[in-house]
This record gives structure tokens, C-alpha cells and sequence, in this order.
């Protein structure tokens, strides 16, 4: 920041003061791991734009050695647009990126190790045709065309696995192994065994027909895992590449070539993650190959449990307990304040989130968290107010509804 107009420092002193004391413990942690758990409305975007200014206010570091990692183009501009503010000009060298944007802007400055030139993305048609041509080809006997009569049926199910193989950077032959040792287990897992004596069968026999069932699932999994070289294939003929690609390409690069692994490691020596719930495996796995080279990394993460919504990506919350068992010094803000609600919405919400079994605070050992969420919106108190919980218990969307969020005048 002394690199920065005098007018800009005030304006980041300013903003500097006006963060809760949870806020400031975040960004004055400069140095090592730190995992901030934030719930909806705590402040965010304006923690991690701030924490980057103060990095560049107490450090050496120039702005192009930080790398911020979203999950949307609009989180990317809204970030982008609050350092403007906060630090000026300087905000455009730092490193602010989706995950598959910082892959692509990587591999285009670095051509001559991918060797991929003239590559367009993949579009939705084209890889419709590209799966239903893999399932055209398979023959009838194939474990995926019994049992329907429609051609296509395991055409969505196709691209899901692909997608998931890529998200969360899979082997196929540990997927394979894992399937051999699944089968060889049926007979001795609950569900697949006869618990008390039925008619001819005595306790512990096996059910056969259910073994058999899913065996065949087993099989129409296996048989699916065999099309994914072939449809990769299809793509390399059509040049086309999907964004699972562009994350598997530079996973495989930094392994290939140390070289250029280092190179980025070296240049970026403070890297931030908001959203962090929602990283998949390779996500994942990008930000350790970026920062496992120093011993106490300079790595924040920003994330919420409850906020997970690309769990149907590969997100989960495993991510989150990874990242604080893998860092034996990580310290732990959680954020509380609420500026977007009133205490009577947060209420009914904690209300059902608590219900939740897959939580951080219960998968933390040795930290008691509290992540109750406690309004600090100034309005004036309506007596009226009312926050209602519907649909709990008739099988109907749970929905919250708050009346109380009218004008105040």
C-alpha cells in the first residue's frame, strides 16, 4: 500500500475500522493457514478485499504475487470492483480468477507445454452426439442397453460420471478395484443377507437376487468407466475440450513439468478461496499443489458448511476438514454478524439449519463452534414481526418466510 496514493491509504484505513472485531481478526492474520467460516451476509466479498489490502499495507508483497480463486464471473467482478476502492488502480495485477479461468489464462501463457493450439470448447449438441454415438456402437449385450428399451437411457448418466471423473481427478483402475472388492463384499453386507431364518434360507444366507442386482449395477458402472478414454478420444478428434479438461490439463502439467509448478508457487505467496464448500476434488487439489511447497503456506479460505450447493459437483464438506487436518497451525474465525437480516429470519433459519447432521462444528475436534448468526441490520423494532417456518413435516419444500422485511418508514 505505500506503493498506492495517499487518498487511497485513508480510504483503506477507513474501511479498516469499520470491520467487527471477528472480521479484523481474519484480515490481521496475514501470515499461515486460516480457515474463516462465514454464513450468509457476514461480509465476504468486503473480508477478502480487505484482507488484500492489508497484505499489500504490511508486507513486501507486490500485488501480482496474490491469487484470489471464486467460483462465478460475478463474484470475480464484484471482487475486482471492491478493491478498486479499497486499494485503486493496483487491484487490477492481482491475480482475481474462477478456477477454471486462472487454468485457462495458465495454459495460454503457457502454450508450448500443453501443445493444444486452435482448441474450442465443447458445446452441449456436440456432446450429445458424441455420447449417443459411444452408446450406438456398444453391442446389445452390453450391461448398458439391457433391461430398457429406450436407446439412450444411460445418456445423462454418462455425462454425469464423465463430469465427476474429471471434477474430481479419479484413476479408473482404482475405480475398477474398488468395484471388484465392493462385489467380492455383497454377500457379507447388511442388506444382502438373510438376518433371521426365511423359509428355506437360514440366517446369513445370501440373498441372491439382490446380489445379482447389484452386480449388474456394478457392471453397467464398470462398463461406463470403460467409455471415458474413448469419449476423451472423440473430443481430441474434434478439438473441442470441456472445462473438467482445462483443470485436468494443468493438474497433469504440474506434474509433468516441476518446472512450471515452481514457477507459480513461487509467484503466488498469499492465495485466497471464497465459496470454499463448494471446491471438488481437483479444485482441491489445484490449491495444493499451489501451496503445499511452503511449510505454513500463506492460504485463506473462506467458506460456509451450510452454503454447500454443488454437492451434486463433488463439493463437500470433506474439503473443509481436510484443509484444517492438513494444517497443524490453522486458526479458525468464525463470523457472526449478519448485515442483510433481521434476528427474526436468522432465528427460523438456525432453526432448521441445526436439524443438519453433516455440520463443520461436529467434525472440528477440539473446537467448539458456534455459528448462530446475530443481526446487526439497523431498523426499528416492529412488534409485529413475524418469521414463519412452512412446510416442515408435509413432504412440501421447506420454505422460510419473513413478514418482516417490509419498507420502514
Amino acid at each position: 500500500m505505500r506503493k498506492l496514493a495517499h487518498h487511497y491509504n485513508l480510504t483503506f484505513q477507513t474501511e479498516l475500522d469499520r470491520l467487527n472485531p471477528a472480521q479484523r481478526a481474519a484480515v490481521e492474520k496475514i501470515d499461515g493457514p486460516v480457515m474463516v467460516l462465514a454464513g450468509p451476509g457476514t461480509g465476504k466479498t468486503h473480508l477478502l478485499a480487505a484482507r488484500i489490502g492489508n497484505i499489500l499495507l504490511e508486507t513486501d508483497t507486490g500485488a501480482h504475487n496474490i491469487l484470489c480463486l471464486t467460483f462465478t464471473e460475478a463474484g470475480v467482478k464484484a471482487m475486482r470492483e471492491r478493491l478498486l476502492k479499497f486499494i485503486g488502480p493496483e487491484a487490477h495485477r492481482v491475480g482475481i480468477f474462477t478456477f477454471h479461468g486462472f487454468c485457462s489464462n495458465l495454459i495460454q501463457q503457457n502454450l508450448h507445454y500443453f501443445g493444444r493450439p486452435g482448441l474450442e470448447p465443447l458445446g452441449d449438441l456436440e456432446k450429445i452426439r458424441i455420447v449417443r454415438r459411444l452408446l450406438d456402437d456398444l453391442a446389445k449385450n452390453t450391461p448398458l442397453k439391457q433391461g430398457y428399451n429406450v436407446d439412450y437411457f444411460y445418456e445423462p448418466h454418462l455425462m454425469h460420471l464423465f463430469a465427476a471423473i474429471k471434477a474430481e481427478n479419479w484413476d479408473l483402475d482404482l475405480i475398477r478395484q474398488a468395484i471388484d472388492r465392493y462385489v467380492a463384499e455383497l454377500p457379507e453386507k447388511e442388506g444382502f443377507y438373510y438376518v433371521k431364518k426365511y423359509r428355506d434360507k437360514p440366517a446369513g444366507a445370501p440373498k441372491e437376487g439382490e446380489i445379482e442386482l447389484e452386480t449388474l449395477r456394478m457392471e453397467r458402472l464398470r462398463a461406463a468407466l470403460d467409455l471415458f478414454p474413448r469419449y476423451q478420444e472423440a473430443l481430441r478428434k474434434l478439438r473441442r475440450y470441456d472445462y473438467g479438461d482445462m483443470i485436468g490439463w494443468v493438474l497433469r502439467a504440474f506434474h509433468e513439468h516441476p518446472s512450471l509448478l515452481r514457477a507459480y508457487q513461487e509467484r503466488y505467496q498469499y492465495v485466497l478461496i471464497d465459496e470454499f464448500q463448494d471446491t471438488n476434488g481437483a479444485q482441491d487439489e489445484i490449491i495444493r499443489r499451489l501451496t503445499d511447497y511452503w511449510d505454513r503456506p500463506n492460504v485463506f479460505i473462506v467458506g460456509d458448511d451450510d452454503q454447500a450447493i454443488y454437492e451434486f459437483q463433488g463439493a463437500r464438506l470433506r474439503s473443509m476438514t481436510d484443509f484444517f487436518q492438513r494444517h497443524a497451525e490453522v486458526k479458525v474465525v468464525t463470523l457472526t454478524d449478519n448485515y442483510r437480516s433481521r434476528q427474526a429470519i436468522l432465528d427460523a433459519a438456525s432453526a432448521l439449519i441445526d436439524h443438519n447432521t453433516k455440520r463443520i462444528g461436529k467434525e472440528l475436534p477440539g473446537i467448539e463452534i458456534n455459528k448462530h448468526l446475530t443481526s446487526a441490520v439497523e431498523v426499528r423494532p416492529d412488534p409485529t414481526e413475524l418469521a414463519e417456518v412452512q412446510g416442515l413435516g408435509n413432504g412440501s419444500e421447506d420454505q422460510i418466510i419473513d413478514k418482516s422485511l417490509h419498507p420502514v418508514r
